[in-house]
């Protein structure tokens, strides 16, 4: 039996593999970004100490480039949430540091948001579909992840993104491989990094004065001390979606009822 290929079929098969091409290559240009930056020490960089002994530079810079610094610091916070390199925690008290609460909160809010959603559209390169694929053949709770998250793809993110240990990288991933639709996951994202943002930003605003009493080993253990009972508030502000969604679910399986 012959087979015949018009030729619509021919550009569309070309199309589909010049894609599947296009996002290996999207991958390899992700990971060889991810080799320069540990190659250049970018990780060991992005330290309380090395903020402590950079910072007085770092203001001077801010000082006599104000917008292009800004620039450079959100472009920069994006890249690193975008390629998963640690550090986004120095990089939101660095914000607060150099811009202030208010400035600097809102462009780490803007560059955590941005590189969350690229690397959110990463996961649906080639490998991440295979990968998701692979999982949910071989996995009964990645199915039930699955279908949970189609249901409720904001309250999902929203909760995850209010939980300050939630690691930023695997909320990322997760999205991408159960396929969580973009426009939820983006409105959440940007809603639910809101109040930690700011608060570690609040944070790295008053950095000189800890810099100026603390030990740098001791440090990053005093600022999570002094962050318990705010981390506690976000961490009940996250169990405010689901407790909405529990409510309304019974709301309505209660007028079912009755009808």
């Amino acid at each position: 039996m012959v087979s015949i290929t018009t030729g619509g079929e021919r550009e569309d098969a070309l199309a589909s593999g010049g894609l599947k091409w296009a996002r290996f290559v999207v991958v390899g240009l992700v990971l060889a970004a991810i080799a320069a930056a540990i190659w250049f020490g970018l990780p060991d960089k992005l330290s309380l100490n090395e903020l402590r002994t950079q910072r007085g530079l770092l203001a001077a810079f801010v000082h006599a480039h104000p917008w292009r610094s800004l620039s450079l610091y959100f472009l920069l916070y994006a890249a690193i949430v975008t390629f998963s390199i640690p550090g986004a925690l120095v990089m939101t008290l660095s914000g607060g540091l150099l811009f202030g609460t208010l400035e600097g909160g809102a462009a780490a809010v803007g560059a955590v948001s941005l590189g969350s959603v690229l690397m959110y559209l990463g996961a649906h390169t080639a490998v991440g579909d295979s990968l998701r694929l692979w999982l949910r053949g071989r996995s009964a709770v990645m199915q039930r992840l699955e279908a949970e998250v189609s249901r409720h793809p904001f309250t999902n993110t929203l909760t995850l993104r209010l939980i300050p240990a939630a690691p930023i990288f695997l909320v990322n991933l997760a999205a991408g491989f159960v396929r969580m639709p973009l426009l939820p996951y983006a409105l959440a994202t940007v809603i639910g990094v809101i109040p930690s943002t700011f608060l570690y930003a609040w944070v790295g605003e008053g950095l000189d004065n800890l810099f100026a009493t603390i030990e740098p080993d001791s440090l990053m253990s005093v600022i999570r001390t002094e962050l318990a009972l705010p981390v506690l508030g976000l961490l009940c502000l996250a169990a405010v979606p689901l407790a909405l969604r529990w409510w309304t679910g019974r709301r309505v399986a209660q007028s079912h009822a009755v009808q």
